[in-house]
């Protein structure tokens, strides 16, 4: 049987059993993806005033989302032809996948569903499918990212006030990170990749050699009660929380987060938003290929069974206030703590900053502040402060420099733009501190090597998780138990302590001969499946955004985005990296001075939803450059861990990069 061949009948039998099922639909109160240009639309038709202001939490609920829409329409003598359309046809979206209306089975090739509906009881499902694929290509480089997935779904209503989704995707990927910006390339897939053929075999690094086999699901169940005020809902989904492209708190580019929702529309002026939840592993050992390879932050299921070390849960908490109609200020905070039932995270009312610091001070901690503020309706300015440590205090430049200071700052203006459809303009400026979205690992004493008397052969001790250490005149030699990574060296330590490479595990003298073996444990960076939580920008990174989005008629619309990324190495450029609190000396931050990688990236994509025909067709290219040069490391063993270098080699000549993307989605 050709691929082909095999296809057509995997999609047929899917097919038929999704649609074989018995009907239970609408999910009236089920989130609308962050990624969605609705969004955009929103945004829009808010700052031009035809909207009152929005929480800057997100997703919205369909019914939310479906009420804003119907309100921006009954405004037609300040909206545009094309906008009219766009409106229009969104609607028409949105009734399809959330409406009430009964989609009976002869309607299904057009719309991938079947729905039923009793207006009696107010309960109803929907049964479908979605298909998408999109596939990345390098002109330069000859490498590709391939990436394809079904889903099939069972949603609806339970009542008036509960939706429910439950979805189940198959994806069949070829993952290359090469053929992205680093900071642009993310897993869809939950937990692993497998090959199928071969017992299901793990992939162990990124990229793959082939097509692998993965799961990805999003359920989510919501429900909204006293006319939209309160809103609960529990689901694996993506969030992005702030004003910004992507926020420093919760972006909607990171991975989805199973986890409770609450959202409370207190007055009309005041909206508490909480979260708490449970953060994810991604199952890969390495990422990158030769000098660029590295341990990819998150658990290998292999290897590190059972001594797992990123198990954490995440609690997020928001509170908006508009004192007048253009402004909103905004105090927020999250952490990221280990699992364990702690009941002061828990619980919805609790300040997680003296929480953690009542509990030893273990977990990490972000907090910050952001507002927007629209100015005549014609433009709107944003901005925000976050820190995860803020430890010196004093003149402004003194703040800013000192070393465990570690902040980050967004600032951004948006202007609507009188052509096509709802299209606008942004300039967004972020900057990330040395150190910031790390945090210290948390080690355990494993094991000891004793040197006195000298034996042969050496001294050697297997640690639990598996790791070998071997004790050989001036070093310590570790052979690790987890696939991918190479046998390191390590310097004994004559007084105090050395360090592996990554500072996850110690070695501490105590006396005559015998050394301490610590091994990292547990592990609370801004992490959630390999991936940040927060902005997609490496710590002690710069980035200059300008995003173009322009509506057109007849389904069209364009995103163009200019961005300039620069990185500074003086220490903690990597979200793995941590400060050294004991022993550890550090300059005062100076970014320019030391910057090691600049990287100016060019993009424009172009998408088609047609009229009458549930299709979505886009299309990308993207221009990259990067310049960049090596960094040298300081000779003293454990120093590497934070970052800290004594130079920095010759710049290299820049490297181009061309790259097209092609992909559509059908039953969107």
């Amino acid at each position: 049987m050709s691929n082909t061949t095999w296809f057509k009948t995997l999609l047929a039998l899917v097919l038929v059993c999704v649609m074989g099922v018995l009907p239970l639909a609408s999910a009236i109160h089920s989130s609308i993806p962050v990624d969605h240009r609705v969004y955009r639309i929103l945004d829009v038709a808010e700052i031009r005033g035809l909207i009152g202001r929005q929480v800057a939490a997100r997703p919205f609920s369909a019914k939310k989302v479906m009420t804003l829409l119907a309100e921006i329409q009954g405004q037609e003598d300040q909206l545009s032809s094309s906008e009219k359309q766009e409106l229009a046809s969104l609607v028409e979206e949105f009734e399809s996948s959330y409406g009430l209306a009964p989609s009976p089975i002869e309607d299904v090739l057009s719309t991938g569903l079947f729905r039923t509906y009793d207006p009696e009881t107010k309960i109803g499902a929907s049964l479908g499918i979605n298909l998408a694929t999109t596939q990345t290509f390098s002109v330069v480089t000859q490498e590709y990212d391939s990436r394809n997935s079904l889903f099939a779904f069972l949603q609806g209503d339970l009542g008036e006030n509960i939706s429910f989704n439950m979805n189940f995707g198959m994806l069949f990927d070829r993952l290359n990170n090469n053929v992205f910006l680093p900071t642009d390339f993310t897993i869809q897939g939950e937990g692993f990749y497998m090959l199928l053929g071969k017992g299901g075999q793990q992939i162990s690094t990124i990229p793959t050699a082939g097509f692998y086999t993965g799961l990805a699901l999003s359920p989510e169940l919501s429900a909204t009660y006293f006319d939209g005020a309160v809103h609960l809902r529990w689901g694996s989904i993506k969030r992005d929380w702030g004003p910004g492209l992507n926020n420093l708190q919760l972006s909607g580019s990171a991975r989805t987060i199973d986890g409770i929702e609450l959202q409370v529309d207190l007055t009309p002026w005041l909206h508490f938003i909480v979260l708490n939840g449970s953060l994810g592993k991604f199952s890969v050992s390495t990422i990158g290929e030769g000098d660029d390879e590295k341990a990819f932050f998150s658990d290998y299921f292999y290897d590190d069974k059972p001594y797992y070390r990123f198990e954490n849960n995440f609690s997020a908490q928001r509170v908006e206030l508009n004192p007048t109609k253009d402004l909103t200020l905004s105090i927020y905070e999250s952490v990221v703590w280990q699992k364990r039932f702690e009941l002061g995270y828990l619980n919805p009312l609790s300040i997680y900053m003296f929480q953690q610091n009542n509990l030893g001070d273990i977990d990490n901690m972000l907090a910050g502040v952001d507002f927007n503020y629209t100015l005549a309706n014609k433009v709107r300015l944003y901005g925000g402060i976050g820190t995860t440590e803020l430890h010196t205090i004093g003149s402004l430049k003194t703040m800013l420099t000192a070393p465990r200071n570690m902040l980050a700052f967004q600032a951004g203006i948006t202007i609507p733009l009188p052509i096509g459809s709802f299209s606008a303009l942004t300039f967004q400026w972020t900057y990330l501190a040395p150190f910031f979205y790390a945090h210290y690992p948390m080690r355990e004493l494993v094991g000891s090597l004793d040197s006195v008397p000298a034996s042969d052969p050496p001294p050697t001790f297997t640690s639990k998780r598996g790791n070998t250490y071997t004790l050989s005149g001036t070093s310590i030699t570790v052979d690790y138990q987890r696939e991918g990574i190479p046998t390191e060296s390590i310097s004994v330590p004559t007084t105090g302590s050395s360090f592996s490479d990554d500072g996850r595990i110690e070695i501490k003298y105590v006396a005559d001969g015998e050394y301490l073996i610590y091994e990292t444990y547990s592990e609370t960076a801004y992490v959630n499946k390999g991936e940040n939580i927060g902005y997609p920008l490496n710590p002690n990174s710069q980035e200059f955004l300008l995003q173009l989005d322009l509506g057109l008629a007849h389904g069209w619309t364009t995103q163009s985005v200019l961005k300039y990324q620069v990185r500074s190495g003086q220490y903690g450029y990597s979200i793995e990296q941590f400060m050294q609190y004991d022993g550890g000396s550090y300059e005062d931050k100076d970014f320019w001075g030391n910057t090691f990688e600049h990287a100016l990236t060019a993009e424009m994509q172009v998408t088609k939803k047609f009229e009458k025909m549930p299709i979505e067709v886009h299309a990308q290219y993207r221009f990259t450059t990067v310049w960049e040069r090596a960094l040298m490391y300081d000779v003293v063993d454990g120093e590497q861990f934070d970052g800290q270098t004594i130079g920095f080699e010759s710049w290299q000549d820049p490297t181009y990069d061309h790259v097209l993307q092609v992909g559509f989605k059908v039953f969107f």
